[in-house]
């Protein structure tokens, strides 16, 4: 009497016997006759066992290659993914009969015989996937930095550490990335589609990653104290007369604009400091423009729009101010340290300006409810790259790279589109559900990718003010350090075997 095993989604094996031969088809409405939906606890402990199935394999072979040190261990938890590679790479070439087995489809036959639930549909795969990539990621990132100090060659050690980098973003990236790749594999029957879609997905966690451009905040402002102390020592220092007239002359200039001392307190109280005739050192000018930016932080947008104009004609006076209205000035030593702390303070307060865009983004983020800091951080820039005015208070050079900050690289535009799609706003949130309830095995992934773009293009936004800022204090514009966190983080969903069987992976790569 013909027996027939079939599994049904969502309920179980089953076993149908018949008199006769039946088709596939008969076969399987005969089981789906039996079938019986499972229960909630059921499906819990379905999952835990699925994700138990994933992680089994990498965290095994890290334990296996433990004895052999950090380096045994790394290759371990790589053994099953490089060999799945591998021998799909070599069935690619090879004539039919001398298809090499899949290594993967050997794994998972052994974990079922071990009496771990097999994972039926697209959507149990994919958390089999995710559960096997984040244990093999936090397998490897445990012997990673062991080993970028205990390689035997430079280049193993440069790789090793590089690998090591950002293992909070590579944990975070893992999992999803897997999922995607194996959602999209199974729904295009494409390995290479799931391949890039991995990839796509695991690369925005690592957009954005702070790369040190020149000195740090901490050591610029160490130099500037010592300098400016060196400058006060000197004698240098603004001549009080001078300044109370330049200062007043602004002012006035300010009525023109609508100011009115009564109805803007906070301008007021920074004139009244900016007039009066005691001598202005270069720690004293940094405690009068914070004084003017704290009249920037007013809840009242006039008062605002009055301070910023305020700061940007103080700081044009400071920077451009003649010698002749320097105290200390008269020789020629006292000439060069004059210059001297004059560039160092230049240095500082161009890199405020982006660290205020910084502040300003925060303050903004309710106002941009759908686009987020990313939008007000662009648009901010963009206002300045528009405004003759203040471009001339920087080089040519940096000029550049501020137009190129405010235009945005081709990758943090293209994630800026792709995350407009993210489910944080009505059309996002519209298109992305939409698809969720059309196909949720596409458009869950679909909807998660388009958060990470988003939270990419945000970060990697973020980071060009930082970086400007970095560039203001440093002097010049030192070449900034390509970023390969997007590339380790996107290959973490490269990293794990398809999650199906030998007769599933000939289906999925043809026969």
């Amino acid at each position: 009497m013909p027996t027939y095993e079939i599994t049904i989604p969502g309920s179980g094996t089953y076993q149908v016997q018949s008199d006769r031969d039946l088709s596939d088809t008969e076969a399987y409405n005969a089981a789906l006759s039996q079938a019986q939906p499972r229960g909630m606890g059921e499906e819990l402990v379905r999952g835990l066992g699925l994700t138990l199935r994933g992680a089994v394999p990498p965290i095994t072979g890290a334990v296996l290659g433990a004895p052999l040190g950090p380096a045994g261990s790394l290759a371990g938890s790589l053994a099953l993914p490089a060999a799945e590679l591998a021998t799909q790479a070599a069935n690619v070439v090879l004539p039919q009969q001398y298809q090499i087995p899949s290594p993967a489809g050997a794994v998972e036959n052994l974990l079922t015989r071990m009496g771990l639930p097999v994972a039926e549909t697209t959507r149990e795969r994919a958390i089999q996937a995710g559960s096997g990539a984040l244990g093999g990621t936090a397998a490897q990132l445990g012997t990673l930095p062991s080993i970028a100090k205990t390689a035997t060659t430079e280049m193993g050690r440069a790789i090793a550490g590089q690998m090591a980098q950002q293992p909070g973003r590579q944990l975070a990236a893992a999992a999803p990335a897997a999922m995607a790749a194996q959602t999209v594999a199974e729904e295009t029957g494409s390995p290479a589609a799931g391949m890039v879609a991995g990839f796509a997905t695991g690369a925005p966690f690592g957009m954005g990653v702070r790369q040190q451009v020149g000195p740090s905040r901490e050591e610029i402002s160490k130099q500037a104290s010592k300098l400016f102390d060196r400058a006060k020592q000197a004698g240098i220092a603004f001549e009080p007369q001078k300044f109370s007239q330049n200062m007043a002359k602004i002012a006035g200039d300010l009525r023109q604009e609508g100011y009115t001392p009564t109805g803007y307190p906070k301008i007021e109280a920074a004139i009244n400091e900016l007039t009066a005739q005691t001598p202005k050192d270069f720690t004293e000018l940094q405690a009068l423009r914070k004084i003017v930016q704290n009249a920037q932080a007013s809840p009242d947008a006039a008062e605002r729009r009055l301070a910023t104009i305020l700061k940007d004609k103080f700081d044009d006076y400071v920077l451009n101010a003649p010698t002749s209205d320097i105290i200390g000035t008269n020789t020629k030593t006292g000439v060069g340290i004059w210059k001297q702390a004059r560039d160092q303070y230049s240095r500082q307060m161009k890199g405020e300006i982006f660290e205020r865009m910084l502040e300003n983004a925060q303050l903004d983020v309710s106002k941009f409810t759908q686009s987020g800091a990313e939008n007000s951080m662009a648009q901010q820039l963009r206002q300045l790259a528009k405004n003759d005015k203040q471009m001339r208070m920087f080089t040519k050079d940096e000029q550049a790279a501020i137009r190129a900050a405010a235009k945005g690289s081709t990758t943090q535009n293209l994630l800026k589109f792709y995350g407009r799609f993210a489910p944080t706003g009505p059309v996002g949130g519209l298109f992305a559900g939409g698809a969720s309830v059309y196909d949720p095995a596409i458009g869950i992934p679909f909807a998660l990718g388009a958060m990470g773009a988003r939270a990419g293009a945000t970060a990697m936004r973020r980071r060009s003010l930082e970086n400007l800022a970095d560039v203001m204090r440093a002097g010049g514009a030192p070449q900034i350090p390509r970023n390969l966190t997007p590339a380790i983080t996107g290959a973490r969903g490269l990293l794990t075997p398809l999650n199906v069987t030998q007769e599933e992976l000939q289906q999925i790569y043809g026969e």
